[in-house]
């Protein structure tokens, strides 16, 4: 099952003579951070901030922006994070320094960012979200059988894209056809939506690249693989089935986490269960 891998131009540092300052400047890191994660979230492909050159000191020369950036996600939006991280397909910024009034020196970025989906695409996904969630009923519904109606409800709507050509939450949710990306993504928007916390995880599925998620389900971790739990079997139709659902390391076989899944920090924020979900608990 393949995913759409993440291209990222590379960062260019350059600095030139004066250029025309920009209206607003951001003074600190945070508020560089939240300018583009602003930008990125409405979907902007091309845009231009200024910051200060001591806001751009304490981020630091050598810092991954990137990973700056999708590191901010709100508990109220969930349009960033890791929903962000995997719906941006190239990545590219220049920055070029200049000197106002030969005393302070601040700098310009100019942004050229490739999306996997458009703002009006991100609308259509929202409410879609909101209304799923809604029909759905989950208010009162405990931690399993909100995960489980999710799981249940992406699988029977939608099919594996075999064309392997769309990889978004909107090709999922709308169009019903999406690479394990798009199931990945749709369900950290629905999980997310319902109150569960989770991630996407990016690794090797058989030794193909694959996306999945990993969930919290009273107070503990779980791997969970929509897509995989959507197989297609002999005559081309698509079946429902919990052989990924809720699974620990040990019975998540076939799975091979990106090095940045597999570092101890990240392992002991999201340790995963020793055991995996007993369907006969609810």
């Amino acid at each position: 099952m393949k995913k759409k891998i993440l291209a990222f131009l590379l960062v260019f540092l350059c600095f030139t003579s004066p250029s025309t300052a920009l209206a607003q400047t951001c003074t600190t890191k945070t508020e560089v951070l939240k300018a583009i994660r602003t930008n990125l979230i409405q979907r902007d492909s091309n845009f231009s901030l200024e910051a200060t050159n001591a806001a751009m000191n304490e981020i630091g020369q050598n810092t991954n922006l990137f990973n700056l950036v999708i590191a901010y996600d709100s508990s109220k939006s969930f349009k960033d994070g890791d929903y962000l991280k995997f719906s941006i397909s190239q990545w590219g910024y220049n920055s070029t320094s200049y000197s106002e009034n030969g005393k302070n020196v601040n700098n310009v970025l100019d942004f050229t960012i490739n999306y996997s989906t458009t703002a009006a695409q991100e609308k259509a996904v929202n409410a879609k979200i909101k209304s799923v969630i809604t029909n759905l009923n989950l208010e009162n519904a405990s931690d399993y059988k909100k995960v489980k109606a999710i799981h249940n409800y992406i699988i029977k709507r939608a099919n594996y894209d075999r064309t392997l050509s769309k990889s978004s939450a909107y090709d999922l949710l709308i169009d019903k056809s999406a690479v394990c990306q798009g199931y990945a993504l749709a369900a950290y928007r629905l999980f997310s939506a319902a109150g569960i916390e989770c991630r996407i995880i990016s690794g090797k599925g058989d030794g193909s690249p694959h996306a999945w998620n990993i969930v919290k389900v009273n107070d503990l971790w779980y791997n969970i693989d929509l897509t995989w739990d959507d197989p297609i079997v002999s005559d081309g139709t698509s079946t429902l089935t919990y052989d990924y659902f809720l699974k620990s390391e040990k019975d998540f076989t076939g799975h091979t986490r990106d090095s940045e899944y597999r570092t101890q920090k990240f392992k002991t924020k999201y340790p995963i269960s020793k055991s995996s979900y007993s369907t006969t608990r609810k």
